[in-house]
């Protein structure tokens, strides 16, 4: 990925100076103590592999059968980019806010239909591409910064979060027919609670857990472009309630004053309740059935750039205070 190798250029030139300064007398090289800084930047790049699911029942009171139709999205992958900013306000509270976006690059999907109940007397199985499309992740939190120890800071948050996909139904490349363009579009959003741990290793090295819970309201909106009876571009909507939970580690490296380096992997999964799907008709009728629900989960591997930036205050930096 250009991105990646861009960073990584950066990161080289970065260490490269980095070991090129003054040794002390003793024969130890000597670092001069980081500055506190007060706003921080990140640029980051990675990879992003996730997997969504929803059923819909035959009816409004989940029967008729429990699971009427059924779509798997399976190993919808690609790069990622994203950016960081945090911004620390005032005394030990701070504004923290985090961007991803996952280019899908390759996955499928599977469209399935029933008549029984328990996914029993199979009436309908298609399989497709899905090698297009993108996820997003945005959180936002004010934080509280507690110096547990000496080289231990907890750093509790709150705020809000937004995630989103669009994701396609293609026809098969192998098969001739591209006719196929149906889409699926969801949106997570509501607030969260975020807490992170920073444990200081060494002068350079550090280690950062993280733990965000999203309690978020979801919506996914299709638009099933083959179906002459279904409204266009908005065929069916479905609404529900549900929850995410992403976890993720940090490791970090200070090259200099200014500038760290960055490995982090993270894993985030998804639930939502039972809900409404409301079918648009183009006779104007709105048909209602049961939602059964949507699952998503993702993992993800990410290396970035961390820029420590002094901010000016009264016309003097803050290495100037």
């Amino acid at each position: 990925m250009k991105s990646c190798l861009i960073t990584f250029l950066l990161c080289a030139q970065l260490l490269q100076s980095r070991s090129s300064r003054a040794q002390s007398p003793g024969g130890s090289a000597h670092y001069p103590a980081p500055e506190k800084s007060r706003l921080h930047f990140s640029l980051l790049s990675g990879y992003q592999h996730e997997n969504f699911r929803w059923s819909i029942a035959g009816n409004t009171s989940g029967t008729n059968p429990n699971i009427y139709s059924e779509l798997i999205w399976k190993n919808l992958a690609g790069p990622l980019a994203g950016i960081e900013g945090e911004w620390n306000c005032w005394k030990s509270f701070s504004i923290r806010s985090a961007y991803s976006r996952l280019f899908i690059v390759s996955g499928a999907v599977t469209d399935m239909d029933y008549q029984g109940d328990n996914r029993t007397n199979r009436v309908y199985n298609g399989a497709f591409d899905s090698n297009k499309g993108s996820s997003s992740s945005w959180r936002t939190t004010l934080e509280y910064k507690i110096e547990a120890g000496p080289s231990l800071s907890l750093i509790p948050g709150l705020g809000y979060a937004l995630h989103t996909q669009s994701l396609f139904l293609l026809s098969d490349a192998t098969v001739g027919n591209n006719t196929l363009h149906s889409t699926y579009a969801t949106t997570y959003k509501g607030a969260t609670l975020a807490i992170r741990a920073v444990l200081a290793l060494d002068n350079f090295f550090s280690l950062e857990p993280s733990l965000f819970y999203d309690q978020v309201h979801f919506r996914g909106r299709a638009d099933w472009n083959l179906i002459p009876t279904f409204q266009h571009p908005l065929s069916f909507e479905d609404i529900a309630n549900g929850y995410n939970i992403e976890a993720g580690l940090k490791g970090s490296y200070l090259c200099n004053d200014h500038f760290s380096l960055f490995l982090s992997g993270n894993y985030l999964y998804g639930n939502t309740g039972k809900g409404t799907d409301r079918l648009y008709q183009t006779n104007g009728q709105e048909p209602l059935t049961q939602f059964n629900g949507a699952i998503r989960h993702f993992w993800g591997l990410r290396a970035g750039l961390k820029l420590n930036i002094s901010c000016i205050f009264n016309g003097q930096s803050e290495t100037n205070k």
